[in-house]
């Protein structure tokens, strides 16, 4: 009898395997081959899910993607506010590509790769609706510094939050203390659209 939660479980099986081998081998020396023997499938079986590397790449990559939501919804959920919420998800995602082997091979691929073309786009889109919307809520909530212009600050924020967060995979792959991603991170609280207080924030 056919099992219809095989496929799945097999697909997240290769995920998992992927971003294991990824981290430790790195993405260029990692085979499919590697990947099928640390699942225990054939790869006519990894072919029915991912057409080829990169496309098993991908689905590493929006695996990381939807770390930045779950941990987005977490922080909404502790009630914290919108501009809280911001800053708090900057400061966790930072600190999770030392700490996540999901988010650390994620990133690594996103930013260091043949992926970047392909999705870095995708996700730069993607992180800056998230940084607008939650600017717009603090606007709406007063926390943010009357007559910014938060669609262009949006831009501006996600483009520093990026560059921050190629600095932590960096220093992540290269064994680096935390020390450089925080004192950016002391800079984006600084922002001008934010008010002297956010520096406070958890």
């Amino acid at each position: 009898m056919n099992d219809p939660t095989r496929g799945p479980r097999t697909r997240a099986a290769l995920v998992a395997a992927s971003i294991e081998l990824f981290d430790r081998q790195g993405y260029e020396s990692t085979s499919l081959e590697a990947v099928c023997r640390r699942v225990s499938v054939t790869k006519g079986a990894l072919y029915r899910h991912f057409p080829s590397k990169q496309a098993l790449a991908v689905a590493v990559v929006e695996e990381y993607f939807r770390r930045w939501h779950d941990v987005r919804a977490e922080l909404e959920g502790a009630g914290g506010g919108p501009l809280r919420t911001l800053i708090a998800l900057t400061e966790r995602m930072g600190l999770l590509v030392h700490e996540d082997r999901t988010v650390r091979v994620g990133a690594r691929l996103l930013y260091t790769s043949e992926l970047f073309d392909l999705v870095a786009g995708v996700h730069f889109a993607c992180l800056t609706a998230v940084v607008r919307d939650l600017l717009h809520r603090a606007a709406a909530a007063g926390e943010v510094v009357a007559g910014a212009d938060v669609r262009e600050e949006a831009e501006g924020f996600t483009t520093a939050v990026v560059g921050a967060h190629v600095v932590s995979v960096v220093a992540a792959r290269a064994g680096r203390p935390l020390a450089p991603w925080r004192r950016r991170l002391d800079r984006l609280t600084a922002h001008p659209v934010l008010p002297s207080s956010v520096a406070a924030c958890p």
